[in-house]
């Protein structure tokens, strides 16, 4: 392949990654929405549960040890809930640090090889160059020769 073709290619390549990238971004964030909307419903409906406990609890005197009681272990039981649910988002968050950081990496290397691939094209032009200074040379030197041995 000539030059052309090989910067289309690592031009499409470059385009097609960037798409890549785009689309799992975009992809991950309407997950994330999608499971904190979740999150916050099931918030709502343990609050609106917590509350209706709470009012059988002030309705009646005695019952209201054994109620208060049992919505203490639930709140409890929510907020280990809660912690582990937030000890598990700690965890994503960190897994997609961890994975921009992979491709920050993987990008610098790439760019790291388009460097090294400039350097190489640089020194083939300067290849060329004394390659066609060369021919140059040798073409004087041919016409000289045929003079010398075909005068005219």
């Amino acid at each position: 392949m000539n030059e052309p073709q090989i910067w289309t290619l690592i031009g499409i390549f470059g385009v097609a990654i960037t798409g890549v990238i785009t689309v799992i971004s975009q992809m991950f964030m309407r997950s994330m929405k999608s499971q904190f909307g979740a999150v916050d419903a099931k918030f709502d409906a343990m609050g609106a549960r917590i509350g209706a406990q709470f009012e059988i609890v002030a309705s009646g005197m005695q019952l209201m040890n054994a109620k208060f009681d049992g919505v203490s272990e639930r709140i409890d039981g929510l907020k280990d809930e809660m912690v582990l649910r937030f000890e598990q988002v700690d965890r994503r968050f960190e897994e997609v640090d961890r994975r921009f950081e992979q491709v920050d990496r993987r990008f610098e290397e790439v760019d790291r090889r388009f460097e090294q691939v400039d350097q190489r094209f640089e020194q083939m032009d300067v290849r060329f160059n004394r390659l066609e200074t060369q021919v140059n040379n040798l073409e004087g030197d041919v016409q000289a020769i045929a003079r010398k041995a075909f005068p005219e």
